[in-house]
């Protein structure tokens, strides 16, 4: 199975592709290798998501903290909690399941899913083979991912079946074991991260983000990097590279023009920080790239 890029709004929301798009399950096998930049980008979606290792060991980025996955393991992301994903050893690559909220009844929505949404004391709950619940949860995206695969008479009902077991499961632990090691999730991130994408080609100030949150510049630093695990600024360069990345890629523009379009100051400042983070030069990361379509 062929690894999608994924994709992303102007606020980088990801962009769900249903096979179905009355039946909002989406179910993928993911080899982070192969993406475009090598890692998942920071990011969020609508929809919760249940993710199981199947090889390697990946480390999941969320709110400050990066946590090491070992195969065997998993975790679930609530909806609208920003994250990203990288691989710690060769080829490493995970199930992922994102069902959209809209998918059950309204009872269902409202006495169960909506409060695990709004209230947001628990963004994220890493699933763990020791435990025996996490472990039904495991299991249950399993039988799902080789059901969806086959997509024989019925499978919907058969996989909508296993993600009721695993909200049956998942529920009561959040309801026991919730803490406030991990804070609510400050929607005001979000503000910041769509100026930054809407602004990337032109000098972004501290300032600036600090008065669209109407926030102190030390606080916005400070909640930024609370909830993102870096500064606002580290994060620009990031997003600016990750953006030259879909030049590189998509266009024929030269390393010049795609230096000036992603808002760097200059072409070698851009040639050393591209290398720094992909270890290879952006024309010979392009020439890589294209290698492999070819």
């Amino acid at each position: 199975m062929k690894t999608r890029n994924i994709i992303l709004n102007s606020l980088n929301e990801e962009i769900i592709p249903y096979v179905e798009p009355a039946w909002l399950h989406s179910m993928e096998y993911i080899n982070i290798s192969e993406t475009l930049l090598g890692y998942i980008p920071l990011h969020w979606h609508e929809e919760l998501q249940f993710v199981v290792v199947k090889k390697g060991t990946i480390e999941l980025h969320i709110l400050g903290d990066k946590i090491s996955i070992c195969e065997g393991n998993g975790f679930f992301i609530n909806s609208g909690v920003v994250h990203e994903i990288h691989a710690t050893t060769v080829n490493a690559t995970y199930i992922c399941w994102n069902v959209g909220i809209s998918l059950f009844d309204k009872h269902i929505q409202s006495k169960y899913i909506i409060p695990l949404i709004q209230e947001q004391n628990t963004p994220f709950v890493i699933l763990t083979s020791s435990n025996a619940k996490h472990q039904h949860m495991i299991q249950a995206i399993l039988k799902s991912f080789d059901t969806f695969l086959k997509k024989e008479n019925g499978y919907e009902l058969v996989i909508t079946i296993q993600y009721l077991i695993c909200l049956n499961e998942l529920l009561p632990g959040i309801a026991l074991h919730s803490s406030n090691r991990y804070p609510i999730y400050d929607q005001r991130i979000k503000t910041i991260l769509a100026y930054i994408h809407t602004h990337y080609k032109e000098p972004i100030t501290l300032e600036t983000l600090a008065e669209s949150v109407h926030l102190s510049k030390a606080e916005t630093i400070r909640v930024f990097k609370r909830h993102v695990g870096r500064t606002p600024f580290t994060y620009i360069l990031d997003y600016r590279l990750e953006r030259s990345v879909d030049l590189l890629i998509g266009t024929r523009s030269s390393i010049t023009e795609i230096a000036m379009e992603c808002g760097f100051s200059s072409v070698s400042y851009f040639i050393e920080k591209f290398k720094q983070v992909f270890h290879l030069t952006p024309r010979k990361y392009r020439e890589a790239k294209k290698g492999k379509e070819c």
